[in-house]
């Protein structure tokens, strides 16, 4: 399973970082929504004046591919934003990919208008601790696409499960 105590320890950094900042102290916090519910926010400053939302995510996958449910998150973030009280609403990012592809979201009116974004760099140790925990997981879940050979039987012409033409 993996390891995501590089993830919290960028928490903890960018809280810091935030707490430089904004001259106050940041904390994972709960807050309530205006619709009644509550939502664990990255950083609340001590004021309550500060919400923010982190994300360590990279915009592509490791395949290349764009990273839709990754957005999707982002989206579930945003939502959480703007159902909270009036404050200083910040999605603050790690990776400047995704950083970049949400001011596209932005630049296109698909995201809140109250929401600001901004990016922070990881301190080198801390980015290449990140990028390796986050190989890592991606080879748990990485498929690994070997053919499965079996026996000829008799009349056969394909000893692979899954032949081009479904025989195999």
């Amino acid at each position: 399973m993996a390891d995501t105590r590089c993830q919290s320890e960028c928490e903890v950094w960018v809280r810091g970082w935030l707490s430089k900042k904004f001259g106050q102290g940041f904390t994972e916090k709960n807050i309530g929504l205006t619709t009644g519910g509550r939502f664990k926010f990255d950083a609340v400053s001590d004021d309550g004046t500060v919400l923010v939302s982190i994300s360590t995510s990279r915009s592509l996958m490791s395949s290349g591919k764009r990273g839709v449910g990754k957005m999707m998150k982002l989206r579930g973030d945003m939502l959480f934003l703007a159902l909270s009280p009036k404050a200083r609403k910040i999605m603050l990012f790690t990776e400047p990919c995704m950083y970049e592809a949400c001011l596209r979201e932005k630049a296109k009116g698909r995201t809140p208008l109250d929401i600001e974004f901004q990016h922070v760099a990881l301190p080198e140790d801390l980015a290449a601790k990140l990028a390796s925990s986050r190989e890592c997981s991606s080879r748990e879940v990485r498929p690994i696409h070997q053919a499965v050979r079996l026996p000829l039987a008799a009349g056969s012409t394909s000893s692979t499960i899954g032949g081009v033409n479904g025989d195999g």
